[in-house]
């Protein structure tokens, strides 16, 4: 089977209206951010990376309060506390959850056409036959519902209340359950389907590499995960402390790299067989310039700041995509 590799995804009008909350909530958003972050900081100190348990000393920058270290074995961006079962009950079923759920309702058409379906479209192209998928961490059911419109047999399993309820709004009962986060490797380890999903999943488990281990002994061929990446909107994040943090942060307690991905598939002996290169880094330079920016600016002011680099932002964009070293990646791997 011949790998499939895809770079970039155009941002454009209606990815803007989904992404609003990001512009216009800035001050919001960065309070609730430093809130999970000082809970992160709770936690036990982490002695040995998340990726490849190699241990790790050297704190290699520090980021709205948090200490990170650059594996010098496999090249993963580690925080430097440990994930837990306490934070994790705290961060996606608590009172954060109820609140993160209702921008799930807002837009749910739009996500689902402009978000969800490309990614469907996307792991369709690369297996290349029908198939069955379990969705693992299914949110607010987008991804479920592409998968109703691309006539893709799928169930989901989501650890929020609060999701479940959204996502029923818009698919069928029996399509999505609520479950807890210890039972996640079982979950993953005794399903049936042809193709377990991981969209935004794997980074925020308390094991990932065990939840790689319960794929191996499933009866799934595939595996389809995204995650979000150390790159360039992490130093950009970094840098302006101002700015809410998509990238860093308590609720993203480690992040994947390119070489540390390759280091996690190998050491499982599993195959990539499709590759989607796109990131959003340029939205966030976007979003970072106009949190920045005076608000005294006149309008033609802002119609340079559109000629000189607003409309070429999905063209930035593709530099970082091409070579592999943007905010995220979607991957389908095989045994």
């Amino acid at each position: 089977m011949k790998k499939v590799v895809k770079f970039s995804k155009q941002y454009d009008t209606d990815m803007f209206i989904i992404k609003k909350n990001f512009y216009l909530n800035n001050d919001k958003n960065l309070l609730k951010k430093l809130e999970i972050n000082s809970n992160y900081k709770k936690q036990k100190k982490r002695n040995k990376c998340q990726n490849c348990e190699k241990k790790i000393k050297v704190n290699d920058f520090q980021s709205f309060g948090i200490d990170y270290t650059i594996c010098r074995n496999c090249s993963h961006l580690n925080g430097k506390y440990q994930n837990s079962f306490k934070f994790a009950y705290e961060l996606y079923k608590g009172e954060s959850s109820k609140i993160y759920s209702l921008n799930y309702i807002r837009d749910f058409k739009k996500r689902v056409q402009s978000i969800y379906r490309p990614k469907v479209k996307f792991l369709k192209h690369v297996i290349k036959k029908n198939f069955s998928i379990t969705d693992i961490g299914s949110g607010g059911g987008h991804f479920l519902k592409a998968c109703e419109l691309e006539k893709i047999r799928a169930t989901g399993f989501e650890t929020s209340d609060y999701l479940v309820k959204v996502a029923r709004k818009f698919i069928k009962k029996n399509k999505i359950q609520n479950i807890v986060f210890e039972d996640i490797n079982q979950i993953i380890e005794k399903n049936e389907s042809d193709c377990i999903s991981l969209i935004g999943v794997l980074e925020h488990l308390i094991d990932p590499n065990l939840a790689i281990k319960s794929f191996h002994k499933s009866k799934s061929n595939y595996l389809y995960l995204s995650v979000p990446l150390f790159s360039f909107s992490s130093f950009l994040e970094h840098a302006n402390p101002n700015v809410f943090p998509r990238q860093l942060g308590g609720d993203h307690t480690h992040l994947y790299t390119k070489d540390s991905l390759n280091y996690l598939f190998k050491k499982n002996k599993l195959k990539i067989i499709g590759e989607w290169w796109f990131g959003t880094d340029f939205a966030d330079l976007h979003r970072t310039l106009i949190n920045n920016f005076s608000s005294k600016s006149s309008n033609f002011f802002q119609m340079q700041y559109r000629k000189f680099f607003l409309d070429y932002i999905n063209d930035f964009q593709k530099v970082l995509d091409k070579n592999q070293i943007c905010s995220e990646v979607h991957m389908v791997v095989k045994k």
